[in-house]
């Protein structure tokens, strides 16, 4: 569980979701070096599709859960749910990032950071239950 508490804290404070962030991420969540999905969302992440990565990691860590991401002009929200297809909000794992505008919500700076933030918490919560 302390690993993902710290790469919760490292996310929240890093500027970008790269390649050694989402290999330590994938590792976290149980993503082998050895599994085709591994090297599928690795790829994606180099190929500068990191919110592609970001739900591709979310599929494959939290099968089952739906997500969503918002935004208005004072930060970007990405939720997980995990009662897929019943409304976010009852048993959401959540995390918010700013924009420009507002400094109230700093979690991370894009929406890819904010849905990989939200998975950690949501398999977070799931280790403490099953734990």
């Amino acid at each position: 569980m302390q690993k993902l508490e710290d790469l919760i804290a490292a996310l929240e404070k890093s500027t970008d979701f790269g390649s050694r962030m989402a290999q330590d991420v994938m590792s976290a969540c149980g993503i082998r070096y050895f599994e085709t999905d591994f090297h599928r969302i690795l790829k994606l992440v180099e190929c500068g599709a990191q919110i592609d990565a970001a739900i591709a990691l979310v599929e494959r860590a939290m099968p089952g859960y739906g997500w969503d991401i918002s935004s208005n002009t004072e930060f970007i929200k990405a939720c997980l749910n995990p009662e897929f297809g019943k409304p976010i909000g009852k048993y959401p794992h959540w995390a918010a990032v700013s924009n420009i505008r507002s400094k109230k919500f700093e979690d991370g700076p894009t929406q890819a950071l904010s849905l990989v933030i939200a998975t950690l918490r949501a398999k977070l919560s799931q280790e403490k239950n099953n734990g």
